[in-house]
């Protein structure tokens, strides 16, 4: 092989081993940094687990002044109005400083167990109910009334879905009162509109409970339990404090 090739491959070899250093040092320190951050903003502990990796490489994504293929994962993040959930944020790539750029195809999946679902039945509710649980696909929720001089459990089954940019569809499918022979009807003569939020179907608008750049795509009711909440990511939420205000309801 000629000088001049020998002298190349050895330029390629040398390139080639400061990548991987470059990888190395990246991977080991980025993760780090983003967890830092993370812990910052939701104001945690310093030893909550706070889980980042990386996909790709993180070294080309560097020369572009991004961290790519990111993906952060937080058990037990305490979230708006005493909601806890197990937060999983992905995105395609951010930039080294979020706060001047654009994240690119973020999104965040929030797992709810069934032991946490209070504050999110309260608020699908209207604060009818504050407890349920997730079976075949729906949630039942559950409210100790008096009637006739006498508490009586009742139960009624919700199914949930996200229409319209975000908002919450709830859609009643039955409501029972323990002990009593009484249908829907009967049971709304003797409540009045005490009950309405469990017998009519209903659009919640949840906007003013989240920052305007994230956006409500699905809310899924596992087998195990659980309430599957996914949201897209506004590509400037970071960088745009517009995007960090609270969204608005529209006045019915």
């Amino acid at each position: 092989m000629p000088k001049w090739g020998k002298r190349l491959l050895a330029v390629v070899i040398a390139v080639a081993v400061l990548a991987g250093l470059g990888e190395v040092a990246l991977r080991l320190i980025v993760p780090s940094t983003i967890a830092t951050a993370v812990r910052t903003q939701l104001q945690l502990t310093p030893d909550h687990p706070v889980d980042v990796s990386l996909g790709g490489s993180a070294l080309l994504h560097a020369l572009g002044g991004s961290v790519g293929d990111l993906t952060v994962s937080v058990p037990d993040a305490p979230l708006i109005e005493g909601l806890v959930a197990d937060a999983r944020l992905e995105a395609g790539s951010v930039l080294f400083n979020p706060l001047s750029g654009e994240i690119r195809d973020g999104s965040v999946q929030l797992t709810v167990s069934q032991d946490r679902l209070g504050p999110m039945i309260a608020t699908l509710t209207n604060g009818v109910a504050d407890s349920g649980s997730v079976r075949d696909g729906a949630i039942t929720v559950g409210r100790t009334m008096e009637i006739f001089g006498q508490q009586v459990p009742l139960s009624a089954t919700l199914r949930l879905a996200i229409v319209d940019g975000g908002d919450v569809e709830v859609q009643p499918e039955g409501l029972s009162a323990a002990g009593l022979d009484l249908s829907a009807e009967q049971l709304v003569q003797i409540t009045g509109s005490a009950l309405e939020p469990l017998l009519q179907p209903r659009t919640v608008c949840v906007k003013d409970q989240l920052p305007k750049g994230l956006t409500l795509t699905d809310i899924t009711l596992s087998s195990t339990g659980s309430a599957i909440v996914s949201a897209d990511l506004s590509p400037r939420i970071l960088s745009d404090p517009g995007e960090q205000e609270m969204g608005v309801c529209a006045a019915e």
